[in-house]
């Protein structure tokens, strides 16, 4: 926060794109002790790769602070984060699916999980529905906030079927998998709603926050990958 605001930029684009290098990696790491046909195989390609592709998106982004010709096409940059957005909501999705496919149950009634669930899709769209707004609201359509945006909701969708599945576990190892992914999205959800409501004063406080929360969600499925591999020693 002491920093200026291009040094303040370039620290906190260096911290994320270590952080996502990690957690790519590890994601990959975690999906190769998996045989070809575990329900989780794909889920852990899929963060991967997710991450890989972040990391390569704000990897250029950093290196053009110093050379500008690394900059990559405003094309290619928006495919990218509609393929990581992809990759991400895609993952999260095969882990619930994964997890309902195990038979085991929540320790919460029929009536809370669907109430929550519910309560859950509401706050996704809440939260998503000022981007989305964004997105939808100019004389061309932004396609790829609209499915940044989406990407979003979806993950934050499900952050309590997430934490139901944690909690389904009944302190196994592998309740924490769980819980950090959705502790990740949890930090995802902060980190949206800091960005559409953080008061415009020109200060570093209100970047460093954002970054801070950003970087916290990333290194929360980093943890999820570790925690995957040590449940499977």
């Amino acid at each position: 926060m002491a920093l200026d605001p291009d040094t303040a930029a370039r620290y906190h684009r260096l911290v994320l794109v270590i952080s996502l290098i990690a957690t790519g990696i590890s994601g990959f790491i975690t999906a190769s002790k998996f045989s070809t046909g575990d329900r989780l195989l794909k889920s852990w390609v899929l963060i991967g790769l997710g991450y890989a592709i972040s990391a390569l998106r704000h990897g250029t982004r950093l290196a053009a602070y110093f050379y500008p010709a690394a900059a990559l096409p405003p094309t290619v940059g928006n495919v990218l984060v509609i393929a990581q957005n992809i990759a991400i909501a895609l993952a999260l999705l095969l882990f619930v699916l994964a997890w309902r496919a195990t038979g085991l149950t929540a320790p919460v009634s029929r009536r809370a999980q669907i109430t929550s669930t519910i309560l859950g899709i509401a706050v996704a769209v809440i939260v998503g529905g000022f981007p989305l707004f964004k997105a939808l609201s100019g004389a061309e359509p932004n396609v790829t906030l609209l499915v940044s945006t989406a990407g979003d909701i979806v993950g934050l969708s499900l952050i309590v079927p997430l934490a139901l599945s944690a909690f389904a576990m009944r302190g196994g190892l592998l309740m924490h998998t769980w819980i950090y992914l959705a502790a990740s999205e949890v930090a995802w959800l902060m980190y949206d709603v800091w960005w559409a409501l953080q008061p415009p004063v020109a200060t570093n406080v209100g970047p460093s926050i954002l970054e801070a929360l950003r970087v916290s969600a990333v290194l929360f499925a980093f943890i999820a990958t570790v925690a995957q591999r040590r449940a499977m020693r």
